[in-house]
């Protein structure tokens, strides 16, 4: 079970537009953390891509969490497939 505190550290990073502590905070978890903790909602209902960040970060913020979960999910899916040679 995450940590309370992640999420909601998470979320208020978003919410003010603080790229680097958003970015802190997800390059300190595994690509399955990460994944936990950017679909985990608030009390509210939200994830953190849902979160309002200021109007002149939220593009850049928005874009960032998503690359995050991209790479997540694909580390997770297919980061640990081995090619064998013919």
């Amino acid at each position: 079970m995450q940590h309370i505190s992640l999420i909601v550290a998470l979320h208020y990073a978003v919410k003010q537009g603080d790229r680097d502590s958003v970015k802190t905070l997800l390059d300190s978890l595994t690509a399955e953390q990460q994944l936990k903790l950017l679909s985990t909602m608030d009390k509210d209902g939200k994830t953190a891509v849902q979160q309002r960040a200021p109007a002149d970060q939220r593009k850049e913020i928005e874009k960032m969490l998503k690359q995050y979960e991209r790479a997540a999910d694909f580390e997770i899916n297919y980061g640990k497939l081995t090619i064998f040679p013919h």
